[in-house]
């Protein structure tokens, strides 16, 4: 079969380009070698962020205006990311949730509370009327009457406190997932557990895409006019393992958080600043819970995917102490962890990659009809999918007739009668898990209980207890076996479904 365009990858990207492009009316395949979402996309801060990291700390006025191409890219990542911001909150309000961020200001370090102001100032212009961000900078009597404020490093130095709203996913799995299947319904075809062997390029101009089904281990070939690389930090490694001749573009940037349960005076508070060496650290909340990070360091993509390094763990608990002497963290303190590489664009004399977020046209390469995307991010996917499809429209028509678009979220349907099964704090019917299984292109435990059910980053990472879980198989949750029966993982992350 002849597609318009093959996606390559479906993290968040790869899902908005398909979901926009099937909106239009292009005909699609969505290809993802594991489930949907289960790379970068599962790995990040979960922030919908306002856009303040392009004005951090490390990037002073006149470093700007010595670099104005640097500046330029800021001011217009931080001008998407608000625009997007308010978009995503508004369309898709049941995928977010606002959370409070404090950020401290030191007298003679870090950013002065003016510049501060001016940062926020000049955010709040780039969105008018979009989702506030309700800044404020709280004095140091207000700073002293929060307990959790209390314990923050060098307490007699703090000149100020900032306090501002950001948006936290709610999860970025799912939010992928409901993209993918929004696609499927305007007519993509989605595919996950699927891998590309090769690329190449055919007699008539089209892309000949070899792929092997690994539920049936199946080869097969599929043709398309454009291929669209989407494949995040991997973008690099697709074009290689096709033998294409193409420049690198991608460069990794590795990040680690890691979860724990703090005081009760933490609860719900979130806090952003620099550690001495100007790196950002971040503590967010997570239902009963807090992570922190990220410790990026540069990171060529590994082909079975990312963990976290003990060394990286514990230099984040000293990372932790040094913000918050007051509650010394141990290693023991760490529920779990998780680590993945962002894709930057590359660029020499940039090591970590630059935050530049670019389509590029391989025709120069000797490769027309095929495009690679870098940097992209989760907080403007839905503004990534918009531009690859205006983009794509310039080189082919689409074969099929618009649609309107859809960001919904996607809700199980009803079921009163249904058993429930709680996990740290999350409850979920019976009923859901089965639809999920059954219709939402499930084939291992962990595309269930981390994608489309929100058991797998509770603190028990999706352990039931024997006495409140309910009888059923895993294999025929009703008793009747079936042809498209799960294949459980057993891992240290999956959840204990069966009692007694």
């Amino acid at each position: 079969m002849l597609f318009d365009v093959a996606i390559i990858g479906s993290g968040i990207t790869g899902a908005s380009a398909a979901n926009h492009l099937a909106a239009a009316g292009f005909s699609t395949v969505l290809l993802e070698q594991s489930d949907f979402a289960s790379g970068t996309s599962s790995r990040s801060s979960r922030l919908q962020h306002c856009g303040l990291t392009y004005f951090s700390p490390g990037r002073s006025i006149w470093n700007f205006l010595r670099h104005p191409r640097m500046a330029f890219e800021h001011l217009e990542l931080a001008r998407r990311a608000m625009r997007d911001r308010s978009r995503f909150v508004t369309t898709t309000p049941e995928r977010v949730r606002a959370i409070r961020f404090h950020m401290p200001l030191y007298r003679h370090e870090g950013i002065p509370p003016w510049k501060a102001r001016l940062g926020f100032r000049l955010l709040e212009m780039m969105d008018r009327g979009g989702a506030p961000l309700d800044f404020e900078i709280l004095s140091t009597d207000r700073i002293i009457s929060t307990p959790a404020l209390n314990h923050l490093r060098d307490s007699e130095k703090l000149a100020g406190l900032v306090r501002f709203t950001e948006y936290q996913f709610d999860w970025p799995e799912r939010i992928c997932v409901d993209t993918v299947l929004n696609a499927h319904d305007l007519g993509a075809t989605v595919r996950n557990y699927t891998r590309v062997t090769s690329i190449g390029k055919c007699p008539d101009a089209s892309w000949r895409v070899d792929i092997l089904d690994l539920r049936t281990g199946l080869a097969e070939a599929l043709h398309a006019k454009i291929v669209l690389n989407a494949a995040g930090a991997w973008v690099d490694q697709v074009a290689g393992a096709s033998r294409l001749s193409l420049p690198r573009v991608n460069q990794g940037l590795k990040g680690t958080n890691v979860a724990v349960r703090l005081p009760l005076e933490f609860q719900g508070l979130a806090f952003e600043t620099a550690l001495e060496n100007g790196d950002p650290f971040y503590l967010i909340p997570w239902r009963d819970l807090h992570y922190f990070g990220p410790r990026d360091q540069p990171h060529d993509p590994d082909p079975a995917g990312f963990s976290a390094d003990e060394d990286t763990i514990l230099g984040l608990v000293r990372d932790f102490n040094s913000v918050f002497p007051g509650i010394p963290l141990s290693r023991e303190d760490v529920l779990y962890s998780w680590a993945g590489v962002r894709p930057r664009t590359a660029r020499p004399s940039h090591p970590d990659g630059c935050e530049a977020v670019l389509l590029h046209d391989m025709a120069g390469a000797g490769a027309p009809g095929y495009f690679i995307y870098t940097g992209g991010l989760l907080m403007t996917h839905r503004q990534a999918g918009v531009s690859i499809t205006d983009a794509l429209r310039r080189h082919i028509r689409p074969t099929n007739s618009s649609r309107p678009i859809s960001y919904a979220a996607r809700t199980f349907p009803p079921d009163k009668e249904s058993q429930t099964l709680s996990s740290g704090g999350e409850t979920v019917r019976l009923a859901d898990l089965r639809f999920a299984a059954e219709h939402e292109h499930v084939l291992n435990l962990d595309d269930l209980m981390f994608r489309r059910v929100p058991f797998g980053w509770s603190e028990g990472m999706g352990w039931i207890s024997r006495k409140r879980s309910p009888k059923w198989s895993a294999t025929s949750w009703d008793g009747r076996p079936r042809r498209s029966a799960i294949r459980w993982s057993v891992t240290r992350r999956t959840l204990r479904a069966i009692s007694e």
